[in-house]
């Protein structure tokens, strides 16, 4: 049977991955504190006053400032409170909710991207809408036998954080999740219903142990398969408990 292998959320739109046991899907919803933060990198449309979903390279991301990768972070259970630990053996604690204590990450931020900040910092958020590379309030997930593929063909271990999903499951067959679309799959305790398929862009080229990029994965995909996609974004349908070894129940499988 296929099970859940991982559930990985980026609280602050590209920085790294907090690694979950457990966690508690709504219907309608992303993954709790996923992506609830971005950093706005100089003058762009994002209005507090009046927030919205914006184009991702209006902030700081990996697939413009690979030199994020090497910060590693976490965040605290309500999402609240931020650290980072910087290449030299430094750690800095931000609250994310606390203008105020911002100021000293962007320093470093500055000192770590130089050229490649277009203006003032600033955090960007929006209760209850993740900052993903899409408006829609989805998740993501990754299936492992796909990957395992690639590395085949391609002849290189592929670390599937790359990929910056949700949820990773094994179990499949590869390629698998692409059948989903429109059809509702049980994972633990909630029902999800596949939504499309996701195309992946530079960001999957950069190691995230050396922030260097070291194999060009979309056209190493577009080579073998003849696409660019790789997992595929997912709505919850009925909310509830998901956590790290629960079944997945794909379609055919799951009884209404």
């Amino acid at each position: 049977m296929p099970q859940l292998t991982a559930i990985t959320r980026f609280p602050v739109k590209g920085f790294g991955p907090d690694r979950l046991e457990r966690v508690e899907l709504a219907a309608g919803q992303t993954l709790p504190h996923d992506r609830a933060w971005a950093i706005e990198n100089g003058p762009g449309p994002f209005d507090p006053a009046h927030p919205a979903h914006v184009k991702k390279k209006h902030f700081l991301m990996q697939a413009g400032q690979r030199e994020l990768a090497q910060v590693q972070t976490g965040c605290d259970a309500a999402g609240h409170s931020f650290t980072t630990h910087w290449p030299d053996g430094e750690s800095l604690t931000i609250a994310l909710d606390d203008a105020a204590s911002h100021a000293p990450l962007f320093a470093w931020l500055e000192a770590l991207l130089g050229e490649q900040v277009r203006g003032a910092l600033r955090f960007a958020h929006i209760p209850g809408q993740a900052l993903t590379d899409i408006p829609q309030p989805h998740v993501s997930l990754i299936n492992a036998a796909s990957l395992r593929d690639l590395e085949a063909r391609t002849g290189h271990a592929i670390d599937p954080i790359r990929f910056r999903g949700n949820l990773l499951i094994d179990g499949l067959e590869p390629w698998a999740e692409f059948d989903w679309l429109n059809r509702d799959v049980v994972i633990g305790h909630a029902r999800l219903r596949g939504q499309s398929r996701i195309r992946r862009c530079v960001v999957t080229s950069i190691n995230p142990a050396t922030a260097q990029c070291d194999i060009d994965l979309p056209a190493a995909l577009m080579a073998h398969y003849g696409h660019a996609d790789c997992g595929i974004y997912m709505s919850v349908e009925t909310g509830g408990d998901v956590a790290v070894g629960d079944r997945v129940e794909p379609p055919g499988l799951f009884r209404p």
